[in-house]
């Protein structure tokens, strides 16, 4: 009972003093004493770690956050016993405190307490693991956005080339067919500064086409980012077009989370080895070869506003067509903020006349959550002029515009849309959509024809969560022009996941009548799948029993995840077809240091295929070229010398490379962005001064990422006096050069990490003459196990 009251007092006390660590606490020095019976001098502890004069490479931290890993003096200060980190004034600035609130009259190479430089600020330094924690009032702090970065901050990276690509290659043979496409494309860029040129295209059937090739710079000062070539789609409120010319546009990213634009998904299923082209106002955004079964593109680039997603499969010859509805009403933005979109030059058409186009789009947020929105354009045959607002209401969020437009014919027309959105109670989300009116409408893919083009449409969008029995999803499309031709779509889904299983039922009906005729057709899917164990990286199996007229064949078929870190992929299929012909098909794919590689088989009793892609990403730059995986839109370019096989956290599969360099190929621009090394396939003998960096690049840019490295050789020594005894517990480990790099463990074992041993290593455990003595060290050449040795210290 007494021991366990005494713990307790213990305990209690060691909070208290926790708590009040800014205060001296002296250690009884008996309790810890040499062989010989001296007791150890533990004074330098009664402050809490003791720091000695001099410079040391430490991580900063302030207020818990990670902020840089940098060298930084420590001075003493009159009768203090231990030395103060010396932060300019500079620093604190950059590391978030207000300006205001720091005294100017101190120059920035003062040395002073943080104290002195900041009422409540304090700074305490772990000796024993390299780190500094800055504490500064939250009032004494910047106000920012949570996320956002300072823009003298922001790393517009190395001069460097950049390079994504990706191939395809497919060969299908039956009875009356051969054929064997081929398809390459990329995406290529060059960085000096802030200047990026860049240039996307592909190659198929013999010919090349390319989206588009321009140079931008971003503008910091404005929020804004500026191109001039032939631009990608533009047209942020109006009808999108293709320009050859100069565009303005503000940059969201640099001021807000969230803003960065909407995106479509693509999802769909390919009945066998399929082509598939998604396209938007007549632009190829994306094209690629898939095996058969489920496909979900989800890496569009950001789709501009007022044109739906088309997308085409062709497959056996077939070409099926369906469309992913894209009405989205404009964001609504914080009160006192502004974006706005200016592009002038002519249109992008294969022949033709190319009309020259001016066209200009402005949005602000005002009180009570408002966003009032205008654009125009203009051109040689046509003009538009768009008026509308958004704001958040009780019932829900309301949107409302208004279009007129005017013809080279001399005709004139207005265009009303609405759109309306709410979350009802927290679980159903319903939004409604109307058009109704004319609007001046680029017309054909190859030529710029502006032509008075009628509209209706309908749009329902529900979503609700059933209480544990899954999700119910519904919508209705219905659009219709002035010739007569109209289309009518219907789809409701419901997905569950219930233990082990997940079921996925989707029906939809769609009906078109135009200058062909009237047709109907009714489709629908049901998918069951669920998993091969307990790990989530295992392997799942599923069935897709299809429904309909040219639904395809029901499905059963495995796939799963393979590896350490989830590299590899694999699937296996069995299908019936109506015929009763029976089809497998298989497929692998992998995630290898410099890209992806996949391939896939497929086979029936008439048909044979076959298909292989790859793709990555390359980074030439001064120190030579890097492989990656595809490249998002800011990358950073890790080199830490020597420490080939250590892992980049920031990619999956991503390990330092024989020349020091690894790319961490996604990042967000203008936003902190953590990158981190495992060193645990690296060599023992490789030393990190930190594995923790963190970078803000600006959009587009090639950041290098250095990591400080030491190669040297681990020992292992027990230190020894000249009568066998040990060297004191906890003594002290200074390195030939004074530096203190350790201390001594039990039974005298130290660990050292040097690329030369030789010298002399002072041991110190005490403040005299006494408390201290000299090991020598004249260590063999390591062996292939690692090095031990047993030394003198005298």
């Amino acid at each position: 009972m007494f021991a366990s009251q005494l713990f307790g007092a213990c305990i209690t006390v060691a909070r208290i003093a926790r708590a009040q660590d800014a205060g001296e606490v002296e250690f009884e020095g008996a309790f810890l004493t040499t062989n010989g019976g001296a007791a150890l001098d533990v004074s330098r502890f009664s402050r809490g770690n003791p720091v000695l004069p001099g410079t040391y490479h430490v991580d900063i931290r302030m207020n818990g956050e990670w902020q840089a890993r940098r060298p930084v003096r420590f001075e003493s200060a009159g009768d203090r016993a231990d030395a103060h980190a010396c932060i300019a004034r500079d620093e604190l600035i950059a590391f978030g405190v207000d300006p205001a609130v720091l005294p100017s009259r101190e120059g920035d190479t003062s040395c002073l307490p943080i104290e002195r430089r900041l009422d409540s600020a304090t700074a305490r330094f772990d000796v024993g693991e390299q780190r500094l924690d800055i504490e500064v009032p939250q009032a004494a702090m910047a106000r920012r956005r949570n996320g956002t970065v300072p823009p003298e901050q922001w790393d517009d990276g190395i001069a460097a080339g950049l390079l994504s690509w990706r191939v395809n290659a497919r060969h299908t043979s039956g009875p009356r067919r051969n054929d064997t496409t081929l398809l390459a494309a990329g995406d290529a860029g060059i960085n000096v500064g802030a200047w990026r040129l860049r240039h996307a295209g592909s190659w198929t059937g013999g010919r090349y086409g390319y989206r588009h090739t321009y140079v931008e710079r971003s503008l910091a000062v404005w929020r804004a980012r500026v191109r001039v070539g032939d631009l990608p789609l533009t047209g942020e409120l109006l009808s999108p077009v293709r320009l050859r010319g100069l565009s303005m546009a503000s940059d969201m990213r640099m001021a807000l989370d969230g803003a960065d634009g909407y995106a479509p998904r693509v999802k769909g299923v390919a009945l066998a080895h399929a082509r598939v082209r998604v396209m938007q106002a007549g632009v190829v955004l994306r094209e690629l070869l898939v095996p058969p079964g489920p496909f979900d593109i989800d890496d569009l680039y950001a789709a501009t506003r007022g044109g739906d997603i088309d997308v085409e499969i062709e497959e056996q010859g077939r070409l099926r067509t369906f469309r992913v509805p894209y009405f989205p009403a404009p964001e609504l933005l914080r009160e006192g903020h502004t974006s706005y979109a200016f592009s002038a030059g002519r249109a992008v058409v294969a022949r033709g006349a190319a009309p020259a186009i001016v066209q200009a789009s402005w949005r602000h947020g005002f009180a009570r959550g408002v966003t009032t929105f205008a654009g125009g354009r203009a051109s040689s045959d046509s003009a538009s002029l768009l008026l509308g607002s958004a704001l958040p209401t009780r019932a829900g969020t309301v949107s409302a515009e208004v279009t007129h437009s005017r013809w080279p014919s001399g005709g004139r027309g207005t265009l009303w849309r609405m759109r309306h959105g709410r979350l009802w109670g927290t679980n159903t989300l319903v939004s409604v959509g109307v058009a109704r009116g004319y609007e001046s409408q680029p017309h054909s893919r190859s030529a710029f024809v502006s032509r008075q083009h009628a509209i209706r449409r309908f749009d329902v969008l529900m979503q609700r969560e059933l209480a544990g029995r899954g999700v119910l999803g519904a919508s209705v499309s219905h659009a219709s022009d002035g010739s007569g031709s109209s289309t009518h779509d219907e789809a409701i889904s419901w997905a569950r996941h219930w233990r082990q299983l997940s079921v996925d039922l989707t029906l939809r009906r769609s009906r078109r009548n135009d200058a062909s005729g009237r047709s109907s057709e009714m489709t629908g899917q049901l998918s069951l799948s669920m998993p091969l164990g307990l790990s989530p990286s295992g392997a799942t199996v599923y069935a897709s029993v299809p429904g309909g007229a040219r639904a395809g064949a029901p499905r059963i078929g495995l796939h799963g995840i393979a590896g350490v870190e989830g590299t590899t992929q694999y699937g296996l299929a069995l299908a019936r077809h109506p015929s009763g012909n029976h089809g497998v098909d298989a497929s692998l794919s992998r995630r290898l240091p410099w890209g992806d590689l996949a391939g896939a088989v497929g086979r029936s009793a008439s048909v044979r295929a076959a298909s292989i892609s790859a793709s990555g990403g390359l980074v030439v730059h001064a120190g030579g070229v890097t492989p990656a995986q595809r490249l998002g839109d800011a990358v950073a370019l890790v080199h830490a010398r020597g420490a080939r096989g250590a892992g980049v956290a920031t990619g999956a599969g991503t390990r330092i490379g024989r020349r020091g360099y690894a790319v961490a190929p996604h990042l967000l621009p203008y936003r902190w962005n953590p990158i981190d090394l495992d060193p645990g396939g690296t060599s023992l003998d490789i030393g990190f001064a930190s594995t923790h960096r963190r970078v803000a690049p600006t959009a587009g840019a090639v950041v290098r990422v250095p990591f400080e490295t030491e190669v040297t050789t681990t020992w292992l020594v027990t230190a020894r006096f000249a009568d066998g005894r040990p060297v004191p517990f906890g003594a002290e480990v200074l390195d030939p050069a004074s530096r203190s790099v350790g201390l001594v463990g039990q039974g005298g074992r130290i660990f050292l990490r040097t690329e030369d041993p030789a010298g002399r290593w002072m041991l110190r455990w005490a403040g005299d003459a006494a408390g201290q003595c000299t090991l020598r060290l004249h260590l063999p050449a390591p062996a292939a196990a690692r090095p031990r040795y047993t030394g003198v210290c005298e």
